[in-house]
C-alpha cells in the first residue's frame, strides 16, 4: 500500500508545489502567483503542529475531495482538489497511507494573503457549486481499459487540466473544446496537450 501510495504521489508531483526553494521536501511554502494574489503551499509531512500528522483519513480525504481544511476553511482551487477528487478510495488511502510513513518536519509556511474579496474563504463554498464535481473517476463505458487508464491519470492524479487548459474570469479550468487546448501557469505557457503546437508541424 506505501509503494503504491508513493506511485499516486509521483503522478501527481506532489513534491513539485509543496516544496519551497532550498526547503524540506514537502514542507510547504512555494510561492504560487494566480491571477488573485500569491499563495502559499502546505505543509504536507505528517509534523503534528505544522503539517497533516494529526490529521484522520477523513479529514485528508475532504481536503482532497472536497477542497476543505481539517479545520474547516474552505481551500483555495491552485491546490487542485478538483482534479484529486477523481482519485479512487484505494488509490486515495494509499497516498495517505505513503504521505504519513514520511519523515515528519516542523516547517510553518507563509500565510496566504489575499486581498479583497479573494481573502472570504466561505464564498469558495459558491465557486465549488459552480465548477467542482467531487465524485471520483467514472470509466467511460465505450472505451477500452487501457484509455479509461489514461483518462483516469490525465484527469485525477496527474491534474493535466490544471495548467494546460484555460481559465475563465473566476480562474475554473474551461472544459469542452477547451479541455487541455493549452493554458498558463506562473508565467509559463502551458501547451496543448490535444493537438501538435504549430512550431512542430
Amino acid at each position: 500500500a506505501i509503494e503504491r501510495g508513493r506511485l499516486v504521489a509521483a503522478a501527481g508531483d506532489c513534491v513539485a508545489c509543496h516544496t519551497a526553494p532550498g526547503g524540506a521536501r514537502n514542507a510547504g511554502g512555494l510561492a504560487l502567483e494566480t491571477p488573485f494574489g500569491t499563495i502559499y503551499s502546505t505543509n504536507i509531512t505528517p509534523d503534528p503542529q505544522t503539517g497533516i500528522g494529526r490529521w484522520s483519513f477523513a479529514a485528508f480525504e475532504r481536503a482532497m475531495r472536497q477542497g476543505v481544511h481539517q479545520d474547516g476553511r474552505q481551500l483555495y482551487p491552485a491546490f487542485p482538489y478538483t482534479a484529486y477528487a477523481k482519485l479512487s478510495d484505494a488509490d486515495m488511502q494509499a497516498l495517505y497511507g505513503y504521505l504519513m510513513s514520511q519523515p515528519a518536519v516542523a516547517a510553518t509556511p507563509p500565510r496566504t494573503e489575499l486581498g479583497f474579496p479573494f481573502n472570504l474563504r466561505p464564498l469558495l463554498a459558491g465557486w465549488n457549486l459552480l465548477f467542482h464535481d467531487p465524485k471520483p473517476f467514472t470509466p467511460d463505458p465505450s472505451q477500452d481499459a487501457q484509455w479509461n487508464r489514461g483518462a483516469y491519470l490525465v484527469e485525477g492524479a496527474g491534474h493535466c487540466a490544471a495548467c494546460h487548459s484555460p481559465r475563465n474570469a473566476l480562474g475554473a479550468q474551461k472544459g469542452g473544446l477547451d479541455y487541455l487546448a493549452g493554458g498558463q501557469a506562473e508565467g509559463w505557457n502551458a501547451p496543448a496537450l490535444t493537438s501538435l503546437p504549430a512550431a512542430s508541424a
